[in-house]
C-alpha cells in the first residue's frame, strides 16, 4: 500500500511500483520510439509534440516552484549610532586619550 503502481510511459500495459519505475524505464526505453524527458521529473516521458503542454502543466513543477510565494518582509533599517571612544572609556583611566575629536 505504501508503494502505489504507476503506468509505464512507453507501454501502458506495464504497471510498475513507483519505486521501480526508473529502472523499468531504462529497460523499456530501447524497445519503443524516442520520447522527450520532462525537465521536472525524469520519469515523465512525453511525445515530442506534447512536451510543451506537458512542461506548462507538469504536476512535478509545483513541487519545485510552488505557486504560493512566501510573503515579502518589510521593515525599516536604521544605522546604529556610532560608539565613540569617550562614551566607553572613563575619564579616570590614566591612559585616557580621546582620538575621536
Amino acid at each position: 500500500m505504501d508503494d502505489p503502481f504507476v503506468v509505464c510511459p512507453y507501454n501502458f500495459a506495464h504497471r510498475v511500483h513507483r519505486s521501480r519505475i526508473q529502472a523499468h524505464i531504462v529497460k523499456c526505453q530501447p524497445n519503443y520510439p524516442e520520447l522527450d524527458i520532462c525537465p521536472y521529473n525524469a520519469t515523465h516521458r512525453v511525445p515530442k509534440l506534447e512536451i510543451r503542454s506537458h512542461v506548462l502543466n507538469c504536476p512535478s513543477k509545483n513541487a519545485i516552484f510552488p505557486q504560493d510565494k512566501p510573503p515579502k518582509l518589510t521593515g525599516s533599517l536604521t544605522t546604529p549610532k556610532p560608539i565613540l571612544q569617550k562614551d566607553y572609556l572613563p575619564e579616570t583611566d590614566p591612559n585616557h586619550e580621546i582620538w575621536d575629536d
